[in-house]
């Protein structure tokens, strides 16, 4: 049985709860179907569907019945069972649902997120098994009132009898380098400025950058490519890159900005998502540490270790040692330990570990030139713009 609700609508906008329930057309009434028509594709029943050659497969449906012509948007489940079956408290739902959705009853559905689905719901239900050269796949569309909870009723199955699923040879590849070029570092726009490896994880980089308000920026994979360097459209931000730093668009088109002045640490991410490698960007306040013996063995980020700002404001100084030792410094970045963004000075350097193992001490596994040695009393000023340090 359908549930009628009446609604007072705006231009197609969201319904609002009308005061009556007389059918007009200033006072449209809300129908919520319990179904929609999906229809079977012609070439269907007798070709295959290969996914690995297509771009697209198109499926056509009629709008639901909502009682006025509502904007409506599409969501394409499709399952290897024979039915669709819900989830419950002890089993997950048999079905997946693409990522992308539709606001047209012609859908155009990505090859690619079909076969990832499918591909998917064979290898959890199969995991030692082959492919198959083709297989049935039930398909059907979720539909709702666009931008609203409204209106959610479900198509009738149909059944896609031969489609090729394949196995995607992964051409993709996480970036090994990241750079950060702009206003940035008291620089405008001429030097790239280097990121660290997260020691451990491929793809994820940090780096220690200043900013002046509102700096314009770019990141990207390679120093001097400005083809590879990623617009403000193509970084997602973190909300904690948002409300900390201001994180925004730029200025100007294609910039990413920081609205507001200070030390920030930021640390990119990279995934690959489907045919592209996506990039998260998460920028929070700097925050540098003096770890290991010459804090009397303080193997963790502690207020004791805390770096300082020193009072220009340019450079960051450690505590002053409390015992004699080598020094392990890190910064801290979030979601790792503090050895995986652990650095030193080399000659003088700011040297990030990155992949380097660091069993011992820098002294015994890379050598007397990495090894920054403080007696009681000692600190070590590090200028990160410049990437020095030096021990006082």
């Amino acid at each position: 049985m359908k549930k009628i609700f009446s609604y007072l609508l705006l231009a197609l906008a969201l319904p609002f709860m009308a005061a009556c329930e007389t059918d007009t057309d200033s006072n449209p009434i809300l129908t919520e179907p319990e179904s929609f028509q999906l229809n079977t594709p012609p070439y269907a029943q007798n070709n295959v569907i290969d996914l690995e050659s297509a771009s697209i497969v198109e499926l056509t449906c009629t709008q639901p019945a909502y009682g006025f012509p509502a904007p409506t948007t599409y969501t394409v489940q499709v399952t290897l069972e024979e039915q669709f079956v819900e989830a419950t408290e002890e089993a997950e739902a048999n079905y997946v649902s693409l990522p992308s959705t539709y606001r047209s009853a012609t859908l155009n559905v990505d090859a690619y997120e079909l076969n990832e689905a499918l591909l998917s719901l064979w290898e959890a239900a199969h995991p030692s098994a082959d492919l198959p050269n083709t297989m049935a796949v039930l398909v059907r569309l979720k539909a709702n009132i666009t931008e609203s909870d409204r209106g959610v009723c479900y198509s009738n199955p149909i059944t896609l009898p031969q489609v090729h699923v394949y196995k995607p040879v992964q051409t993709l590849t996480l970036p090994e380098s990241m750079f950060i070029v702009g206003a940035v570092n008291g620089d405008v726009w001429s030097t790239w400025f280097p990121f660290a490896k997260v020691t451990d994880t491929p793809g994820m980089f940090y780096a220690v950058i200043h900013c002046d308000a509102n700096a314009n920026f770019k990141i990207g994979p390679e120093a001097n490519d400005w083809e590879q360097a990623r617009t403000y459209d193509q970084l997602t931000f973190t909300p904690e890159a948002v409300s900390e730093a201001g994180a925004c668009a730029g200025s100007d088109s294609g910039n990413s900005a920081v609205t507001n002045a200070g030390w920030y640490t930021f640390v990119v991410t990279t995934k690959i998502v489907g045919k592209e490698v996506k990039y998260t960007v998460d920028i929070r306040p700097a925050e540098i540490y003096l770890i290991g013996a010459t804090l009397g063995g303080l193997w963790d980020f502690d207020d004791q270790g805390k770096c300082a700002l020193s009072a220009d404001e340019l450079e960051w100084i450690t505590p002053a040692a409390t015992a004699a030792g080598e020094a392990r410094m890190s910064v801290k970045v979030p979601e790792a330990e503090w050895w995986q963004s652990e650095f030193t000075l080399c000659d003088g350097v700011i040297t990030h570990r990155e992949n380097d193992s660091i069993l011992n001490n820098w002294e015994t596994d890379k050598g007397s030139n990495y090894s920054v040695k403080l007696t009681p009393g000692q600190k070590i000023r590090l200028n990160f713009a410049a990437g020095t340090g030096v021990v006082e």
